[in-house]
Parts: C-alpha cells; sequence; structure tokens
C-alpha cells in the first residue's frame, strides 16, 4: 500500500535513507522540510498485508508536482521485489505529471539500470553535484495518454 508520509514514519524514513545513502544521507529536518513542501507527493510504501510485518515501511519517494524525482529509497533488504517501481509507477500515473527527471551518481549503476527499466533515458550531465562526481540527469515523458 502507498499512503502519504506522516511523521510517525520519520524514524524509519531516516533508517531506510541512512542504508540507502551512506554518503549523503538527508537528516530529519531536510525530511521535515520535504514534508512542508511537497506534502502531497512525499509518500511511503507499506508491506503488504500477508507480509510478516505488516504495515512496516519498506521505501519512500519525494517528487515535485513539476516531476523532480526529489528523493527515493527502498530498504535494502527489500530491493528487487517491486516496490521501488511501485512508488515511481505511483508517480508516473499523475495526470499533471508531463515528464519524470531526477540525478544520479554517475557510478550508480543499479539505480541507472532501475530508472532504465522504467523508460527513462539520460538527458544531460550535472558536473560535481555530488561533490566531487557528476550526476546523470534522468528523465520519463509519457507516452500517448488517454483522455
Amino acid at each position: 500500500m502507498i499512503r502519504p508520509f506522516t511523521f510517525s514514519d520519520m524514524d524509519r524514513i531516516l533508517q531506510i535513507e541512512v542504508q540507502s545513502f551512506p554518503k549523503s544521507p538527508y537528516d530529519w529536518a531536510t525530511f521535515v522540510n520535504l514534508h512542508h513542501l511537497y506534502r502531497e507527493t512525499f509518500l511511503v510504501y507499506l508491506a503488504p498485508a500477508e507480509d510478516f510485518q505488516k504495515d512496516q515501511i519498506l521505501g519512500y519517494l519525494v517528487f515535485s508536482k513539476d516531476g523532480h524525482i526529489i528523493s527515493i529509497a527502498v530498504d535494502p533488504s527489500h530491493r528487487r521485489r517491486g516496490v521501488g517501481k511501485k512508488l515511481l509507477e505511483r508517480a508516473m500515473a499523475e495526470p499533471a505529471i508531463k515528464r519524470l527527471w531526477a540525478e544520479v551518481r554517475r557510478s550508480n549503476q543499479v539505480a541507472q539500470a532501475f530508472y532504465f527499466s522504467m523508460g527513462f533515458r539520460i538527458i544531460g550531465l550535472v558536473p560535481n553535484y555530488y561533490g566531487n562526481e557528476d550526476a546523470l540527469i534522468v528523465q520519463w515523458t509519457p507516452s500517448l495518454r488517454s483522455p
């Protein structure tokens, strides 16, 4: 199940964040700010009811209404099970979204493969975006949508 982030989710989100981005994790204050700025598009993915730890947060996604993916992360022990895909598909399904884009570390082949599998393409590069490492800009544009 996907639902909006609440402050009671903070400890679990911070755990996932540190595990997912050990080089540069967002802190508590950053997530408070993200919640303030993107209240409607800061989403968490809960474990399905049939799982042993029902309602455990397995991942999150924050994106802007214009389509910028601010952050997406999945608990490392639950990766490659469709959690990230379902979160990203939720953003892709937003009617107002004309495109989605994100910055990805040039060295992060796993993230790049994930985005490519979802139909994203590289459209640019930001030198030294991550301090001493470049970011690739990946973008997805919806094909024709039904009216």
